[in-house]
């Protein structure tokens, strides 16, 4: 999936490891995601992952995708606010 000028990949995972309610480690399904910056996918921006009933509420890849999105978002928005501000003759 392209987004905002990053390549994403999403594959469902069965082996993601969140903390319950008790602070138990539990086994849940749901995605994994790798994000890239160039279409032959050899620089890769960002990787997370997303379980059902955590960050996403069914295993569903049109949810996987609109999170992919929203994470992507954000995190697009820190990475480009941590960037000094550079014009044609150098640094401002």
């Amino acid at each position: 999936m392209k987004y905002k000028g990053f390549y994403i990949d999403i594959t469902p995972d069965d082996h993601i490891v969140r903390n319950d309610s008790s602070g138990n480690e539990v086994i849940c399904r749901g995605f994994s995601f790798s994000v890239f910056t160039d279409e032959t996918r050899t620089e890769k921006f960002d990787e997370f992952t997303a379980a059902v009933g955590y960050e996403i509420l069914a295993e569903d890849m049109e949810e996987a995708e609109q999170f992919a999105k929203d994470v992507v978002s954000c995190e697009d928005k820190a990475f480009r606010l941590e960037q000094p501000d550079f014009t044609m003759g150098g640094q401002i």
